[in-house]
C-alpha cells in the first residue's frame, strides 16, 4: 500500500541472480518493457524522495519516470519504450557495445531495429552502458510476440540477449 494515495498493488517473478565473476556472456540489466513516461510529480511513492536519489535513478531523464509495463500488454495505439543497462563493457581503449531490438510472431521478424552503439559510459555511473528504444506498435497486427533485445560488445569479444512474450490488443 502506497501511504501517500492509498494505491495498492502486488507482482510477484522469479530472478536468477548470476555469478558475475563467472558470467561468459554480456553482463547486462534486467529489461524494462514500458508504454509510458509520467512526469515525476505524478509518481506513486514520491512523497519524500532525495532529489540525489532521483537523479542516480536508471528510469528517470528530463524530470520523467519510465514507467515498466510488468504484465507486458500493450495496445496498438500506445508506444513501447524498453530500456537496459550494460554492465563492464571491454575497455582496452573505449567501449564499443551495440544492441538492437527484434520483434518475433512465431518464428517470422515482425519489426527489426536498427543497431543502436554506445561508447560513452552514463553520466554519474562508470562502466555503466545504458541502452534505450522506442517503437510505435501501430502498424504492429494484434497478437502475441517475443520481443528479444541483442547485445554485442565488440571489445570483450562477448554476446548476450533478453528475451520476453508481450501481447498487442487492438
Amino acid at each position: 500500500r502506497e501511504n501517500q494515495n492509498g494505491k495498492m498493488g502486488t507482482f510477484e517473478m522469479k530472478f536468477n541472480v548470476p555469478d558475475l565473476n563467472k558470467e561468459t556472456t554480456v553482463r547486462m540489466s534486467s529489461v524494462v518493457w514500458s508504454n509510458q513516461r509520467e512526469p515525476l510529480s505524478s509518481s506513486v511513492g514520491s512523497a519524500g524522495t532525495n532529489k540525489k536519489l532521483l537523479e542516480a535513478h536508471p528510469l528517470v531523464e528530463n524530470g520523467q519516470k519510465l514507467v515498466p509495463n510488468i504484465t507486458r500488454v500493450f495496445r496498438k495505439d500506445q508506444r513501447l519504450f524498453v530500456y537496459f543497462e550494460v554492465y563492464d563493457p571491454g575497455t582496452e581503449a573505449m567501449p564499443s557495445v551495440s544492441a538492437e531490438l527484434t520483434v518475433f510472431r512465431g518464428k517470422s521478424k515482425s519489426f527489426e531495429s536498427a543497431p543502436v552503439r554506445v561508447t560513452k559510459s552514463k553520466s554519474g555511473k562508470p562502466n555503466t552502458l545504458a541502452f534505450e528504444f522506442q517503437m510505435p506498435l501501430a502498424n504492429i497486427p494484434p497478437g502475441q510476440y517475443t520481443c528479444q533485445v541483442s547485445v554485442i560488445d565488440e571489445q570483450a569479444r562477448k554476446f548476450g540477449f533478453a528475451r520476453s512474450p508481450l501481447v498487442v490488443l487492438p
